[in-house]
């Protein structure tokens, strides 16, 4: 079987739909793994609003929201948020994608393709993320998208009643633009 391409883009107020269709499909695979949005999220109109904030905060150059397309259907969704453009250059990586999609390394190329834009486009040199403990596919994909654990936090994020503990980790621009 051929495995459809990749695409990667930026969010628009017009993806409201197919980024619905996606958060409903995913919901329950999602809140196993962080807290819930609540069901006022789950709304049409709510989801068309979230994305012109993003589209406000790109505009802005503070965050950037991806969208991870196999043909018409979104299958992940890739943030950076935090992004520091003057002295310190970085900024902080999260992504969520489709559970009937994993295993197909769509994760990792689009990880890998915001992370290199970071590094080339916005200049940035380090990107950090965290993954909650018991998340093993996050820590392969941080694996094989060259992050390297740096630290480890213990009860730091309340996941359904329970204290969980988390990863961090980074990855440095090793070609630093001038």
């Amino acid at each position: 079987m051929i495995t459809p391409s990749l695409k990667i883009s930026l969010v628009k107020a017009d993806d409201a739909a197919a980024v619905l269709a996606f958060e409903q499909e995913n919901r329950q695979h999602f809140e196993e793994w962080i807290a819930s949005r609540g069901d006022d999220f789950y709304y049409l109109q709510e989801v068309r609003s979230s994305l012109e904030q993003a589209q406000y905060l790109a505009n802005a150059k503070r965050e950037y929201h991806y969208l991870a397309w196999v043909e018409n259907e979104v299958v992940g969704r890739i943030t950076l948020r935090g992004v520091e453009q003057d002295q310190y250059h970085k900024a902080f990586l999260g992504y969520r994608f489709s559970q009937r999609h994993g295993g197909h390394g769509y994760a990792t190329a689009a990880v890998n393709a915001v992370v290199n834009q970071a590094f080339d486009e916005f200049r940035l040199n380090r990107i950090e993320a965290v993954v909650i403990i018991d998340n093993l596919p996050s820590q392969a994909i941080m694996r094989k998208c060259g992050f390297n654990e740096y630290g480890h936090s213990h009860a730091s994020v309340l996941r359904n009643g329970i204290w969980m503990d988390m990863l961090h980790y980074e990855k440095l621009n090793t070609v630093r633009p001038a």
